[in-house]
């Protein structure tokens, strides 16, 4: 006689890994396959991952069916799911991706095998709005089969009524003068926040916001005698992409070169906010250019990326498996997302370091300084993100820059995208004799939280 999970658990509260096991009577072998099941949503891939034979996995598979009562792998993960603590992935694609929550509740309906007419019935809505719906979540999600959509979303949390909430308008909190100038017929866009007779420094933006900096940085730059300067990379806000495919970075470096030259700068200072291979790869480029630079938070390869941390490490790792969902997802991203939706999911990203979670919960200036930097992308500015993203996704490394001592790496002790001690390794063999500065105290957003600590590791103007 099998056991329904209702039946099993008399319980909606949740469950550990081990209260599964022991509530479906699961052997240690079988709980391993089954949550290797929810992770990857494939009985071979779930194989691979605990070393087991594929005909193993399948007869194990079968006795679990039978003790849980169920005969589909979306079933079983769906349900696992439901009943356990283990809501990260769900939740986090719930706010990321901008499901609304109906289809939300016809994806979750989808877990305990409810076919479209049942799930139209108990939602009020016809075959029809089901089936479109359907195809959207697949769409938003970049899923191909029912049992990836459960893994992803069939643990998040449920709301009762769609959010209807108002956008936020405070993007007038942020100021960014615009500029462009013309390289090779592309039009290339660019900030300068002053003063003229300022030393000079870039400010380089990361692969998921555009040029606009954080303020407090700008201003704090300002009263040290800095002429604060940013620049849209290729395919980022109003920066045309270029018409070839090059290197990763190359074409970038040559826009920087070239906006120097037209306003008289012969040698110029740096801040790279996460993009080090950008700063690393423009100083290759442009030996005689790049002076000091700071690197606040700055991305590894993939290689050195074992740990993924957070709902973004959850996108980067599909990312890496699947480098071809990049673009639909920013697509998605643009088209469904809004500032409220932004909001909170940073909120819910940034659950884990208390630094990012007082900028996103309560500080107006960082909310305005970072809807104006993601602004673009819902004007389908999306190709620099792709390409770039891509080119991680894909294992793009910039070779070893020995002799930067006037560099510093600034690595925030709470940073929730990757794992620190991964991030320093890596660049420590980048830019070997580059000092290295660890901020406690400090988040993903070190430079909207922390502007006087950048500006510090960088020395007097």
């Amino acid at each position: 006689m099998t056991t329904s999970l209702c039946d099993a658990a008399g319980r909606h509260d949740p469950a550990s890994r081990g209260d599964v096991a022991r509530i479906f009577a699961l052997s240690d072998r079988q709980s391993e396959l089954l949550w290797h099941l929810v992770e990857t949503g494939g009985l071979r891939e779930a194989a691979r991952s605990m070393d087991c034979s594929y005909v193993s996995a399948r007869n194990m598979l079968a006795e679990i069916k039978t003790k849980f009562g169920l005969d589909t792998i979306p079933m079983l993960v769906g349900q696992t799911l439901a009943m356990s603590d283990d809501r990260d992935v769900g939740a986090a694609f719930h706010d990321l991706f901008g499901l609304t929550d109906r289809q939300f509740a016809i994806a979750r309906a989808i877990a305990v095998r409810k076919s479209r007419a049942e799930i139209a019935e108990a939602l009020g809505l016809s075959d029809a709005v089901v089936d479109a719906e359907m195809k959207n979540i697949h769409l938003i999600l970049g899923a191909s089969n029912a049992a990836e959509i459960v893994r992803l979303v069939s643990a998040a949390l449920s709301h009762d009524q769609v959010d209807a909430e108002p956008e936020v308008s405070i993007l007038g909190g942020h100021v960014l003068p615009n500029a462009s100038i013309q390289v090779g017929g592309r039009t290339v866009a660019y900030s300068d926040y002053g003063p003229a007779g300022g030393r000079p420094i870039l400010i380089l933006h990361s692969t998921i916001t555009a040029r606009a900096p954080p303020t407090r940085l700008v201003r704090v730059l300002a009263k040290r005698g800095f002429r604060a300067l940013a620049i849209d990379r290729p395919g980022f806000g109003d920066t045309d992409a270029p018409r070839d495919q090059l290197p990763p970075y190359r074409v970038a470096s040559d826009d920087v070169a070239a906006l120097c030259h037209r306003l008289g700068i012969e040698r110029i200072d740096l801040i790279a906010r996460g993009s080090g291979q950008a700063a690393v790869s423009l100083a290759l480029h442009q030996p005689d250019l790049v002076d000091r630079a700071i690197l606040v938070n700055p991305t590894p390869a993939i290689s050195h990326t074992p740990h993924d941390r957070g709902p973004l490490g959850i996108v980067k790792r599909r990312f890496a498996a699947n480098p071809a969902l990049i673009e639909l997802t920013i697509r998605t991203l643009a088209r469904f997302g809004t500032a409220t939706r932004l909001r909170d999911g940073m909120i819910r990203s940034f659950r884990d370091s208390a630094p990012d979670l007082a900028l996103a919960e309560s500080d107006p200036q960082f909310i305005a300084d970072y809807l104006r930097a993601t602004r673009d992308f819902g004007r389908g500015r999306i190709r620099g993100y792709v390409e770039e993203q891509r080119a991680w996704a894909t294992g793009f490394d910039v070779a070893p820059l020995p002799g930067k001592d006037r560099w510093r790496i600034v690595q925030a002790a709470d940073y929730v995208l990757h794992a620190p001690e991964a991030a320093i390794a890596y660049w420590r063999a980048r830019l070997p004799d580059t000092p290295l500065q660890r901020v406690e105290g400090a988040g993903q957003m070190l430079a909207y939280s922390h502007p006087e600590h950048v500006a510090d590791a960088l020395g007097p103007a």
